[in-house]
């Protein structure tokens, strides 16, 4: 049997070529001493991904019902083919494909650098982003440094930072908005600050904000640690915590939000990285990785993304002129829950409703992600690495245990109640894919 044909297509018991269901990416990233599993419901794009008998050969590792696992030992770098392929019942093999397995050892970088992480709602809680700093930084600690006005505290050494917005997507971070979890905020009031005051810390129903600019009738203040709500109420005043010379409370009058997009350049209207480093600064950006998007992903089984690829292409290229340099990671998507969570979050009806028509989408994308990133203009400094088969979406999403009906409430079942964001253990599957990415990246390049 042709195996490179088999790559491209399937085939059924007559032999006739079939559309291909399975989704695997052309590489997959290990690292030694770090659990691999690449789940079967993340490459076989059906409803059912167990309809036929699942086998997955390899030099190493092992295979069970629903994933493959493979935790490379020290001595095992290097790059290993994996096979999967349907089988039915009889033992004809209805398709195959084959990935590679890239084995990596974490290595001692020659020098600092840092690293940018951003991307939608999923990127919020800066999980994916800590998990892979406190991996490489466990073996090599003080060579990475997380760059971001969002900040998550490692310990009392560490601190993360990250770049996540709720509900963006590639064409929202083209664009000026004030409605982000890193906004400023302009406070009118009569005030009596001076230049002894600025990057004074003060607090408002909780939160702290950091006075950044003074002008006679008005103040603005940026965010302070923990403060990660999207556009928050402000109350009547603002109190002093510390940094200050006048102390006396800001009683607020009036305010705006502003700058929400980090990387909007207000003075030249585009994204302009170069300045969003300068004016938080950070230094220079050696790697970026990025986590988009399922936003704007509302229409089953697409195959059209090019509102994606050209604002995708905007941010890529605009990192690129801004830092010639720099090295950029595409995180591919996960797959939505397949057990009720899509219908809990959006009913029966409307956008993202269908769950498995949206499955095929995130397939679809991905695959755009993977090709975008073989293009010419971009094969030498981006990189794709598939998330979605390394995500476990039967188990690592929110559920509650519901009666199996009306009339039996004492047997229960599990249904989801969310269809894109997972529980906290998808959050670390994320992260763990990261890592080796990261990994990855540090080891090509540095």
């Amino acid at each position: 049997m042709d195996t490179q044909k088999m790559d491209k297509t399937c085939l059924n018991q007559n032999n006739e070529t079939k559309k291909n269901v399975l989704g695997l990416s052309e590489k997959y990233y290990l690292v030694v001493g770090d659990r691999f599993e690449l789940f079967y419901r993340g490459v076989i794009k059906m409803h059912n991904p167990y309809r036929y008998y699942v086998k997955a050969t390899c030099p190493k590792g092992y295979t069970y019902n629903r994933y493959f696992t493979y935790t490379p030992k020290d001595g095992e770098e290097g790059n290993y083919p994996l096979k999967i392929a349907l089988y039915d019942d009889d033992g004809t093999v209805i398709c195959e494909k084959e990935t590679t397995l890239v084995v990596e050892k974490p290595k001692e970088i020659n020098r600092k650098v840092n690293v940018l992480c951003f991307g939608d709602s999923l990127t919020v809680n800066g999980v994916w982003p800590s998990i892979g700093f406190e991996k490489y930084n466990k073996e090599f600690p003080g060579l990475l440094n997380f760059i971001g006005k969002s900040k998550k505290v490692i310990d009392d050494e560490n601190i993360v930072g990250y770049e996540g917005y709720g509900g963006w997507q590639w064409k929202t971070f083209c664009f000026d908005n004030d409605k982000s979890p890193s906004s400023s905020v302009w406070v009118k009031c009569n005030h009596n600050k001076t230049d002894l005051d600025q990057h004074s810390v003060w607090e408002c129903d909780g939160r702290k904000w950091v006075l950044e600019t003074i002008e006679e009738d008005r103040l603005k203040f940026k965010r302070g640690l923990g403060n990660s709500q999207v556009n928050p109420v402000l109350g009547e005043k603002l109190t002093y915590v510390e940094h200050g010379e006048n102390t006396e409370d800001i009683y607020i009058d009036s305010y705006e939000y502003s700058d929400g997009n980090p990387f909007w350049n207000k003075e030249t209207g585009k994204v302009d990285f170069k300045d969003y480093v300068t004016k938080n600064n950070f230094g220079d950006i050696d790697y970026v990785f990025i986590l988009l998007t399922w936003n704007g992903q509302y229409i089953p089984y697409n195959k059209d993304f090019s509102i994606h690829d050209e604002y995708s292409s905007v941010i890529i290229d605009q990192i690129h002129k801004d830092f010639p340099n720099a090295k950029i990671g595409l995180m591919g998507i996960q797959l939505p829950c397949p057990n009720g969570g899509i219908t809990a979050c959006y009913g029966a009806d409307g956008y993202y409703h269908d769950w498995y028509g949206e499955t095929i989408t995130a397939f679809n994308y991905n695959e755009f992600l993977e090709e975008k990133c073989k293009r010419e203009e971009y094969k030498d400094y981006v990189e794709y690495f598939d998330t979605k088969a390394q995500f476990d979406a039967e188990y690592n999403y929110w559920v509650k245990d519901m009666p199996v009906n009306n009339r039996n409430p004492e047997i229960t079942e599990r249904i989801g109640t969310n269809g894109i964001h997972p529980n906290l253990c998808g959050y670390n599957q994320f992260g763990d894919a990261f890592y080796r990415a990261l990994v990855y990246m540090l080891n090509k390049y540095n």
